[in-house]
């Protein structure tokens, strides 16, 4: 606060030396005492504010001249958004449908990485040891894959895991682009 009155104080000692006014000449166009304007020039008091709109007029100069603190700028007034750069949120069903592409790629990734999960799970839960006609052993995944004939599942798991990575992969992929 007293950093301001200072500022303030500067301002009109700077202001009235430029109109080539003494502190006597002022103190009389203001209506008050010369030590009043001393004490407003060394920042010991300020005016009141019903003054202020009387030292802006006797000192030809605006209340944000007067009082902005130095080196600070005033604060610009707010520019209002171009038309074109403001996207309302649709409302409604329309929202949803910004939505489906998502869920569209999201569905398919969970369901194939399920799907594989689920199949590594109970190869892990029933162990197959399965010797094929040439002597070759298949155990784990393969070997359960095997021996309950569910390879058609892996496949469908493993077309599902791809699908959904690339739909997710292209949203993303449009989503940066955007922004």
């Amino acid at each position: 606060m007293k950093n301001a009155r200072i500022r303030l104080g500067q301002e009109i000692l700077r202001r009235r030396k430029a109109m080539g006014m003494t502190q006597e000449e002022l103190a009389s166009r203001m209506g008050v005492s010369r030590q009043s304007v001393a004490k407003w020039e060394t920042g010991l008091s300020s005016p009141d504010i019903d003054r202020l709109a009387l030292l802006r007029d006797v000192l030809q100069t605006s209340l944000d001249e007067l009082i902005a603190p130095a080196g600070r700028e005033l604060i610009p007034e707010p520019v209002p958004p171009a038309e074109d750069s403001v996207r309302p949120e649709p409302a409604g069903p329309v929202r949803n449908l910004r939505l489906l592409p998502l869920i569209l790629g999201t569905l398919p990734f969970c369901c194939g990485l399920g799907g594989l999960a689920a199949l590594w799970v109970l190869s892990r839960l029933h162990p197959v040891r399965l010797v094929d006609w040439d002597g070759s052993l298949h155990t784990g995944l393969e070997g359960y894959l095997m021996a309950t004939g569910l390879w058609p599942v892996l496949l469908l798991a493993c077309i599902l895991l791809g699908c959904g990575s690339l739909t997710l992969l292209y949203l993303w992929g449009t989503r940066r682009k955007n922004s």
